[in-house]
């Protein structure tokens, strides 16, 4: 374990019983994450770089001729999608999270109210070899604004340059955009639907969070997507595999959150992983004042 980062999850009680029992994580439809607006945030940075690129790049400029225009109406044309990618029938997106702070006052208050949170440390390693055999990826979340601009950036140059490669350089523009216009916008929005949840405004940086998303075709996975029920609707769900050994769950540190009685909470939780078979290489107490949350 020395030398390999530690990443947590925080739950609930009945979410700390569900893990244990099923020795996976859900990864929530990214639509129903309890902060709604999250996509918005990332989609107006798109957006303004979209609209700088086609007042500054020639190619993508608005010019007399239609052909000449058309690197313009190719970048219109992914603003105006990108507003209405989400939800999509093609396509489900799920997310999980964690952060590389186990004892944040922040997350107590979002997932241990009354004194019934936990925040489960997993190896990072272990975890990102976990979900690489699946069409699963883990990154770190991007706070700084100049940092998400630059990803954005890269993102859209190297879908311009594709489009400038397939039609803005072909002898026939017209039959290009015809043909290949709407293969290259797709290939923009996969890569685009990864970086977009990993934008996280600034004021959340205390959270060091990591994502693992999956963004799947809902037909292939129809079987897999598990509900459950949220405050006012169905909430859609996956379940992420957590890392084991020998078939059993391996915790790598388990905090008990902040509660009037965490001695008592605690030897309950040690009770149940044992009886679960659940590693748990460390058992630790928040720091923060229950009276705080």
């Amino acid at each position: 374990m020395k030398g390999d980062k530690l990443v947590y999850h925080y739950t609930s009680l009945q979410g700390l019983l569900g893990i244990t029992e099923s020795k996976a994580i859900r990864a929530t439809n990214i639509l129903y994450l309890n902060d709604a607006s999250e996509l918005d945030y990332s989609k107006s940075l798109f957006c303004e770089e979209i609209q700088h690129l086609r007042k500054t790049n020639e190619k993508f400029k608005k010019h007399k001729t239609l052909d000449d225009s058309l690197g313009y109406f190719y970048l219109q044309s992914l603003e105006e999608n990108m507003n209405t990618l989400f939800p999509s029938k093609q396509f489900s997106f799920f997310v999980s999270s964690f952060s590389e702070e186990s004892d944040l006052l922040s997350q107590w208050r979002g997932y241990g109210k009354n004194g019934s949170g936990f925040s489960l440390g997993f190896s990072l390693n272990k975890l990102q070899e976990c979900i690489k055999k699946s069409k699963i990826v883990m990154y770190q979340c991007i706070y700084k604004e100049n940092d998400q601009r630059v990803a954005i950036r890269s993102l859209l140059k190297k879908t311009c340059d594709h489009f400038i490669n397939e039609i803005g350089n072909s002898a026939d523009k017209a039959a290009a955009w015809d043909e290949k216009t709407k293969p290259i916008a797709v290939a923009f929005f996969l890569k685009f639907i990864q970086l977009a949840p990993l934008l996280k405004h600034p004021k959340f940086i205390e959270e060091k969070e990591w994502r693992v998303i999956a963004a799947l075709q809902t037909e292939k996975i129809i079987k897999l997507i598990k509900f459950r029920p949220g405050s006012h609707m169905i909430i859609p769900y996956i379940d992420i595999n957590l890392p084991t050994e020998d078939a059993n769950l391996v915790i790598d540190e388990l905090m008990v959150g902040p509660s009037n009685d965490s001695l008592l909470s605690a030897a309950s939780v040690e009770l149940m992983l044992k009886a679960r078979s659940v590693v748990n290489r460390k058992l630790s107490h928040s720091t923060i004042p229950y009276r705080t949350l």
